[in-house]
């Protein structure tokens, strides 16, 4: 048997490519450029912070310009605070040019404000968010997104305008900015601030009516109706039928003052309460002055005016005034202080120029000039100073100065004068020997009756004389006498008119003597019963019977 040798099999490795991956990796290459152009063609992402998402739905919620969509939110979550909410949107291809620093975005939904109905649109189409394109800085990492559409586009010509005041709740956002009545911007933002303790407001006055506002002008609170009743009596003012329900704020220049100078944009201004109330604020330089009165100061108030017959010399400060380190007896002679500011700015263009106060206050203090109160409005009972000459006062010979301040005198003025006058009266009244008088008048009376009685009598002897037959016997010129005598007795004899006078004036006066004892009695209790009322005494309660 023979052996047979067979060769070792080698196998050889195909290097043809084979055309069933082709398939493959088209598709790949087909995904990764569908994947490139997806992203590379994909608008930028932006990020809204809001604190409440309400009507806003991922994948339905568009984001327009202009009523043009321009993208669609993606995504909403809670931040990593939990204090408010993020929103993702991505914008369509190119809108990358709308997104800067002053963009603004906000969301459009059914609302009822000062100006009406707004969004009635979304009721059926839903909720969706507005971009108002910015043009200024770079794009920031979030946006705010807005309750409310902005009062003027980023790209408004205009001017900012920020206002202070002490007093909240005076102006909101939307509010009108009124110049002599026409409107000519918005209030845009209201908030506090609680390190200053005080209001801020921010306020856009559009183009070309920015060139309104200058360095001299002031703000003022303009309300529908105010009503004032101060020590220049009452005050009634209306403002604008814009401002009627609403409210808003009003600015001018002063009367009398120039125009100003432009300012720049974010200029501080002080909001007043009222437009009368800026006269207050006009007046920078002044000279203090100490008053002490010694009469109540009820009715005085802090900006009362301070007017010498008519002209207004200066304000009020403060009342009462409180000096550190003052100790004062609580006895009859204790005098309230008072410190009142002289505006020379008030009077300098009345009384010329040239009128120095101080040395026309120091020289009218040697001839009687003293300050007093005086009513300004007999419906409040607000007082105000009034300075003038005193014809009974003569050369102040007091004390001038008390600490820093200087001291003019004071004299009880109006109510508290009469009142003193009336008191001295009744006082010297009281002093009359009133009772001896009506004791002495009660005599007089009875002897005037008796005196009567006996004039009768004797009238009713002539008479007998002259009609008895002796009579015929005397001599003519005594019968003449005795009938002339007869004649003018009986003019006072009863039932004649002399006679029923005189009688009914005796009457008269016993009457008033009557009349007059209990307020006789009354004034020596209480000697001011004739100005004040008296207070009614106890009904006399009879005497119990004796048993």
């Amino acid at each position: 048997m023979s052996n047979h040798h067979f060769g070792e099999a080698k196998i050889k490795q195909i290097k043809r490519w084979s055309p069933v991956w082709i398939v493959p990796i088209i598709t790949i290459l087909i995904g990764s450029w569908i994947i490139y152009y997806h992203f590379s063609h994909q608008g930028p992402e932006v990020v809204l912070v809001t604190s409440n998402a309400e009507g806003i739905v991922p994948g339905k919620t568009a984001i327009k310009s202009r009523s043009v969509d321009i993208g669609m939110v993606e995504s909403a979550k809670l931040s990593d605070d939990l204090q408010h909410v993020e929103i993702r949107a991505r914008l369509n291809t190119g809108m990358e040019k709308m997104l800067h620093q002053d963009s603004v975005f906000w969301a459009v939904k059914p609302q009822i404000g000062r100006e009406g109905v707004t969004g009635l649109g979304t009721l059926l189409s839903g909720s969706y968010i507005e971009l108002q394109a910015g043009s200024k800085g770079e794009e920031p990492a979030q946006y705010n997104l807005l309750d409310s559409p902005p009062l003027a586009s980023p790209d408004a010509k205009g001017i900012h305008i920020n206002l202070n005041s002490e007093q909240a709740g005076q102006l909101n956002a939307g509010d009108p900015v009124l110049f002599r009545g026409f409107r000519v911007g918005s209030v845009e933002l209201s908030r506090f601030d609680a390190d200053e303790r005080q209001m801020e407001y921010q306020l856009f006055i559009q183009a070309p009516y920015d060139r309104l506002v200058t360095s001299n002008v002031r703000f003022w609170k303009d309300s529908g109706i105010a009503v004032d009743m101060s020590a220049s009596g009452m005050r009634v003012e209306m403002g604008s039928l814009t401002t009627l329900f609403t409210g808003g704020v009003s600015f001018d220049v002063p009367e009398g003052w120039s125009v100003g100078t432009k300012v720049p944009n974010d200029t501080h201004y002080h909001l007043f309460n009222d437009q009368h109330s800026i006269s207050e604020s006009l007046y920078t330089q002044h000279s203090d002055y100490l008053l002490f009165f010694n009469e109540s100061i009820r009715g005085l108030q802090e900006g009362a005016p301070v007017e010498f017959r008519g002209i207004r010399l200066g304000t009020v400060a403060q009342v009462p005034f409180i000096i550190p380190n003052m100790l004062k007896k609580l006895n009859g002679d204790y005098r309230i202080p008072v410190l009142i500011k002289i505006e020379p700015e008030r009077f300098s263009k009345k009384l010329g120029d040239d009128f120095n106060l101080q040395q026309r206050l120091s020289d009218g203090l040697q001839h009687g000039l003293r300050a007093s109160l005086k009513t300004a409005n007999l419906i409040t009972g607000a007082l105000y100073v009034d300075l003038d000459f005193n014809n009974d006062a003569g050369a102040y010979k007091g004390p001038t100065r008390f600490d820093h301040y200087n001291i003019i005198p004071t004299v009880n003025g109006g109510i508290t004068q009469m009142q003193q006058k009336v008191m001295e009266i009744l006082d010297k009244l009281e002093k009359l020997p009133l009772n001896p008088l009506l004791n002495e008048a009660t005599g007089t009376l009875k002897e005037s009756q008796k005196t009567l009685q006996q004039l009768q009598t004797t009238l009713d002897h002539v008479n007998k004389i002259t009609s008895s037959p002796a009579m015929k016997t005397l001599p003519d010129d005594v019968q003449q006498t005795l009938r002339q005598l007869s004649q003018s007795l009986k003019g006072l004899q009863p039932g004649s008119p002399a006679y029923t006078k005189l009688q009914g004036n005796l009457q008269h006066l016993d009457q008033v003597l009557v009349e007059l004892q209990p307020v006789l009695r009354t004034l020596n209790t209480k000697s001011n019963a004739l100005v004040f009322e008296a207070t009614p005494g106890k009904d006399p309660q009879p005497k119990k019977a004796k048993e």
